[in-house]
């Protein structure tokens, strides 16, 4: 990560701190105008409203020309799945590992998506009767489901309410270890949590949980989809046991490739799990004719990588390798979380403006830097904004979940904004 020195311009012998911002602004506004060109179906279509990268983005140019020279070698060389595609997938986990800071590529398998990474964490835990799982109520169904699958083995599973108190206040509040603590008891084996919420948007205190609880041997595993490629990443800083992702969301790729990183603390603790489905590529000591004798045992690899499969989508390793590159080294995870700060910010001023309420914590560290939910009525709402030509966004629950990307712009947020103004102009009740 590059760390910007403080500005020296001053005013008056004093440092003029409104004209730094504005400044860092638009330089990043003027970096960003630049990359936007690489996604055609904004770039070239004035009339298309994108507002649901939290969901799946656009694709681009640098994805599409990935594709393009992964079907040109299987066209014209002998054997690709060899040596070529190989090499590109061990450059895709490094640079997965790179950003997400983990330890060593090692530390990273690759998944078909989130759940598979989720599941196979779970699955290859040893429960025991009577043990429990902390999770809240509005977690992402792909956690919830993993884990009330164990139920009839006797594991318990805890959801923290949050649901009714958000519509007691209007507010929804980013989690923290005292949030949890009436749940957490000796029993208490896993804490599955998502770093950035994926419906409200909400960034949890996951380094604050894992400080309290991962000393007490409660292991945390982290939902990182609404968090990898949208905003700067640290998994050893966080210190979680394990976490998951897809990399068809920040990370821009097709559907169909995930990642699964687990700790070497974490995986020392886990006392050799064994994968839920073993693949020939978990094991180092596979023979190179491929014959396996009964009676051998299976020599797993120490690490993460025993979790990966023989034949993962390649195609999909070639995209995610050419753009999780382009993210580090062009857009800068710093960067670009810092522009999407300003788009969410710059949102939710006109919508206060407009009287329309914003779910979720107001402050930088609680909420995503890329998600903005507004508290509109998903009925009538709903059918006004998912009837307008050429916008997309989702509306879920909360209201209307606008999430933007590198591409996205301050005049997508103006025009979104008119959007809103016609709906009021309409009749459509701010009050939800």
């Amino acid at each position: 990560m590059v760390t910007r020195p403080i500005s020296s311009k001053a005013t008056n012998g004093h440092y003029d701190a409104a004209k730094d911002a504005a400044d860092e602004e638009k330089r990043l506004s003027e970096k960003f105008a630049v990359h936007r060109r690489l996604v055609p179906l904004v770039a070239q279509n004035e009339d298309v409203l994108f507002l649901n990268a939290a969901s799946a983005p656009p694709s681009n140019i640098i994805v599409h020309e990935a594709i393009t020279r992964y079907a040109a070698e299987a066209l014209y060389e002998l054997y690709p799945y060899g040596t070529i595609w190989q090499n590109t997938r061990e450059e895709a986990r490094r640079l997965v590992a790179r950003c997400i800071n983990a330890e060593d590529p090692s530390t990273v398998a690759f998944t078909r998506d989130t759940t598979e990474g989720l599941g196979s964490f779970i699955r290859s835990f040893k429960f025991e009767r009577g043990d429990n799982v902390v999770i809240l109520d509005t977690e992402h169904p792909n956690m919830v489901y993993g884990f009330l699958a164990l139920r009839d083995a006797g594991l318990e599973v805890r959801q923290v309410p949050t649901v009714a108190e958000a519509e007691r206040t209007g507010r929804v509040d980013a989690i923290d270890a005292e949030t949890l603590r009436p749940y957490v008891d000796e029993r208490t084996r896993v804490i599955g949590l998502s770093t950035i919420s994926f419906d409200s948007g909400q960034r949890h205190d996951i380094a604050g949980i894992c400080a309290a609880y991962r000393p007490r041997g409660i292991h945390v595993l982290a939902d990182l989809t609404q968090h990898v490629g949208f905003a700067a990443l640290d998994v050893q800083a966080l210190g979680i046991s394990a976490g998951a992702f897809s990399l068809h969301k920040g990370l821009n790729c097709p559907t169909g490739l995930g990642a699964l990183y687990i700790s070497p603390k974490t995986f020392a603790e886990l006392d050799d799990p064994v994968p839920p489905i073993v693949s020939m590529a978990a094991a180092k000591n596979i023979r190179e004719d491929l014959l396996v004798r009964g009676d051998e045992p299976v020599d797993f690899y120490p690490d993460a990588r025993r979790f990966d499969h023989a034949n993962m989508s390649l195609v999909a390793v070639t995209a995610a390798e050419a753009y999780t590159r382009f993210y580090l080294d062009v857009l800068g995870p710093a960067d670009l979380e810092a522009h999407l700060y300003n788009l969410t910010s710059a949102l939710a001023k006109e919508s206060e403006r407009l009287g329309i309420p914003v779910v979720g914590p107001k402050e930088r560290g609680h909420r995503a830097p890329h998600i903005c939910v507004l508290g509109l009525d998903p009925g009538e709402w709903g059918a006004y904004l998912k009837g307008t030509v050429g916008m997309k966004l989702t509306v879920n629950r909360l209201g209307a979940r606008v999430s933007f990307g590198f591409y996205s712009s301050l005049e997508d947020v103006r025009k979104f904004v008119q959007v809103l103004e016609r709906g009021i102009s309409n009749d459509l009740s701010t009050k939800h």
